[in-house]
């Protein structure tokens, strides 16, 4: 697909999605960035959650990894207007095609867990203006085709929310694919 094509093709789904965007970083030279505002939404067993457009999250990626190689996501959550403090739910699900996941970097205040392949973060203290970031290695299993994660964010006010319970009430999640050379 031509990079006219391919870019007329993010905007379209960027408008089916309701502002979710496609756009490369000159960081990521040789890979793809996804941008989108996180779709936030209270599960009734919490408090209600910031308005959906006062979080925002970005997730960086290659395009291309080799079999049996790794990869790392990049996933930047940011509190762009919501004031007080909010906790965040971050969870992905990473495809079959990948052999196992690992975090590799993240703050103090993120907890994360890895199970299989699934993966659960719970970021504390993330005031106006605050953004953190959680790096995730991923190792490619042996054969050629289309690895996919999906990364999903919800905010709350309560700082004793299940995550578990939060991961259901995630409405919209942003899928991330690679091609496995």
């Amino acid at each position: 697909m031509s990079p006219l094509a391919t870019r007329l093709t993010a905007a379209a789904l960027a408008a089916a999605l309701g502002g979710t965007l496609l756009s490369p970083t000159p960081a990521t030279a040789a890979g793809s960035a996804l941008s989108a505002s996180s779709a936030l939404s209270a599960a009734p067993a919490v408090a209600p959650a910031a308005a959906p457009s006062d979080f925002g999250y970005v997730i960086t990626f290659p395009k291309h990894v080799h079999r049996g190689g790794s990869l790392v996501y990049s996933v930047k959550v940011r509190n762009r207007k919501a004031r007080g403090q909010h906790y965040v739910a971050l969870v992905g699900d990473f495809s079959k095609r990948f052999r196992k996941i690992r975090v590799i970097s993240k703050p103090r205040s993120v907890k994360c867990s890895v199970k299989g392949r699934s993966l659960s973060c719970w970021i504390t203290s993330l005031d106006k203006g605050d953004s953190t970031t959680v790096r995730i290695r991923a190792w490619a299993g042996s054969r050629r085709g289309t690895a996919t994660a999906t990364f999903g964010v919800i905010a709350t006010s309560d700082a004793d929310a299940d995550i578990r319970k939060l991961r259901k009430e995630i409405g919209r999640k942003i899928k991330a694919s690679t091609r496995i050379r």
